[in-house]
């Protein structure tokens, strides 16, 4: 479906045939064409685009003209392309290769290994002049040698690349095999002690070999660097392990060091000693509850009146990409993670022995653990669907649901990160959530997660069940929803309107001294006894002299949601009044009709409350002056 603008900074591109929008006033192009506009000088936009036809028309079959490099030149970029042509998650032109080509030429080198990388880096960024107009295939080409680069050391690595990189300051995780978006090198120069560089050699490779992601081996080893930096200046950097001790980890921690640091410490120590890889390090040189008090987390849920505007079908009818329409559904539905929903396996949808589908997922956050979470036929059958679309796209199959739209001949990346969230941004400016003060507002794919959570324990869902839905490593986490529940509970409580005996309102002051208290020991007399048409008042430790409930109790208290069994008690009542008179049974009239006046009281009262006024659960005490 093809998005129509709205705003008057939201046009559609003006390229022949181009699907996306402007994303600004005066640019007549998208993105991608507005950067090739500009690095054509920007001409007249209708003449440029007669002349891009024209050269297309022109063209040749794409080829690349090696005969300017040496033979054993030649045989590295024939490799680097054949590489990239088996892999095909990564886009190369012709023009990228044959400026790279024309650059390693210039070099006068015999091998693409004759220059590091910061070597290639400084010589493509001379001479910017020769390329003037050029420089997106400039940039573009140097990662063509890098890459290559990087494949012929790993040719030269063999099938051990541990026995090359270990012993050197800066591993490079490429050759490895475990680089990351951002992360690609581990760098020990830092720690000036030859055995605590070791160790620290050890364990990031021990941690790794674990399945340990590289941002958290990064970050500990960033930690362990810090910690051996102020150890060195304050015992020397000859200090041995023997003088590792309690006071200097006390000394380090007195700096104020971030948790993420002391954590990764900690953990070194209680790896170290636990494998007795420094046996002369002090027993008692460990981090024990060392952390900085921070205050609880606080959930990060999206309000009711956001989710409204992000659930609406109308809205959703306007996202830019179904696939990424799809994981957003997901993201609220299953309050999966980002990374979670993007790596959801092609066959993820299961089903039990009475047919209820289940979502199965991986959670990648607890060593690629196993997780289920019960889906809605609705869902089910959108997933079928864009099954089906993966299958028309890869016919022989693919591993992922959400597979990447570009540079994914064969279907093995699943769609970026950077994607999704790209789309979601453009979504939201699209449809301009607004929050309850009509300002324009912002979400993150995470806080679907929170939402959900919320929700759930607002629902009354049991605890355990929830962590169990969220896949939460400990009932800690899920308990962050559960305080939230509390005072969401209280917040409506506050709200509701609280009729006594006597039909007069009770309130409690949110500013009273006592509320919070209050609210905590009347939490108690809630779980104490519940009666049919309202709660008891009573504190906790008051012995209740009658059997049922009784009106006439000083401490009874109700609400409008009891008000269908206060109407049925006065009609009883007044049935109970026109017997006893028949029979002659005077005392009993009079009593009754005692009761039906304080029932009048009661019901007018709560009928004057207005609709909506419902209490969700829970009770109170009335704090006045009176009392």
């Amino acid at each position: 479906m093809r998005y129509t603008p709205t705003s008057d900074g939201e046009r559609d591109c003006t390229f022949t045939g181009c699907p996306r929008w402007t994303n600004g006033p005066g640019n007549p192009f998208c993105q991608h064409h507005h950067s090739r506009w500009t690095v054509a000088g920007r001409p007249d936009p209708v003449q440029w685009q007669a002349d891009l036809r024209a050269k297309a028309g022109m063209r040749q079959v794409p080829h690349v003209n090696l005969a300017r490099l040496d033979r054993g030149l030649r045989l590295e970029v024939q490799y680097g392309l054949q590489c990239r042509h088996d892999e095909a998650n990564k886009r190369t032109t012709a023009r990228a290769v044959t400026l790279a080509v024309k650059r390693l030429a210039d070099a006068g080198v015999t091998s693409i290994l004759d220059l590091d990388e910061d070597g290639w880096r400084t010589f493509f960024g001379t001479n910017r002049r020769i390329y003037e107009g050029k420089r997106l295939y400039a940039s573009v080409s140097l990662k063509f040698v890098l890459d290559t680069r990087i494949r012929l050391q790993r040719l030269l690595i063999g099938d051990d690349p541990w026995a090359d990189q270990y012993p050197r300051e800066v591993w490079d995780l490429r050759l490895l095999g475990v680089a990351a978006a951002g992360l690609r090198f581990l760098r020990f120069g830092g720690i000036a002690q030859p055995w605590l560089g070791e160790l620290a050699r050890r364990w990031c490779r021990w941690r790794l070999a674990q399945g340990l992601t590289v941002s958290t081996v990064h970050s500990n080893l960033l930690g362990l660097t810090s910690f051996a930096a102020r150890f060195a200046a304050h015992a020397g950097p000859a200090a041995g392990p023997e003088q590792l001790t309690r006071q200097e980890i006390e000394s380090w921690l007195a700096g104020g060091r971030p948790a993420g640091h002391i954590g990764g410490v900690g953990r070194f120590l209680r790896d170290v000693q636990r494998h007795g890889w420094a046996p002369g390090i002090p027993g008692n040189a460990l981090i024990f509850d060392d952390f900085p008090r921070k205050p609880a987390s606080k959930p990060r849920w999206i309000s009711e009146h956001l989710m409204r505007q992000l659930e609406s079908e109308t809205n959703l009818a306007l996202f830019g990409n179904d696939d990424a329409r799809l994981i957003l559904r997901i993201l609220i539905h299953c309050g999966l993670r980002l990374k979670d929903a993007r790596h959801l396996p092609f066959d993820c949808v299961v089903r039990d022995n009475s047919d209820a589908p289940y979502l199965a997922w991986i959670n990648h956050k607890i060593h690629q653990r196993a997780a289920f979470f019960p889906i809605a036929e609705d869902l089910a059958t959108r997933i079928a669907d864009q099954q089906t679309m993966v299958l028309a796209r890869f016919p022989d199959g693919c591993r992922w649901l959400f597979p990447a739209l570009k540079v994914n001949l064969d279907g093995a990346r699943p769609m970026p990160d950077i994607s999704f969230r790209d789309y979601l941004d453009t979504w939201l400016r699209r449809i301009r959530l607004v929050d309850e003060h009509r300002r324009p507002a912002r979400v993150t794919a995470h806080q679907f997660r929170h939402t959900l959570g919320t929700r759930l324990i607002n629902a009354d869902v049991p605890q355990h069940i929830v962590q169990q839905l969220l896949d939460h490593m400990s009932p800690q986490m899920t308990a962050v929803y559960a305080r939230l529940h509390n005072s969401t509970v209280r917040a409506h409580w506050e709200k509701a309107v609280k009729v006594n005996a006597d039909g007069h309102t009770a309130a409690i002051p949110a500013d009273h001294p006592l509320a919070s208290a209050a609210w905590t020991r009347l939490s108690l007399v809630r779980a104490k006894v519940t009666l049919p048409n309202g709660y008891c008042g009573a504190p906790v430790q008051t012995d209740c002299e009658y059997a049922n409930p009784c009106l006439d109790c000083r401490f009874f208290i109700t609400t409008a949601d009891f008000l269908d069994q206060h109407r049925r008690q006065r009609d009883d009542t007044d049935k109970l009044i026109d017997d006893a008179q028949a029979a002659g049974l005077s005392r009993i009239a009079e009593r009754n009709r005692r009761t039906l006046g304080r029932l009048d009281a009661i019901i007018t009262a709560l009928e004057t409350t207005g609709p909506g006024q419902v209490l969700a659960g829970g009770t109170v005490e009335t704090l006045d002056a009176a009392s």
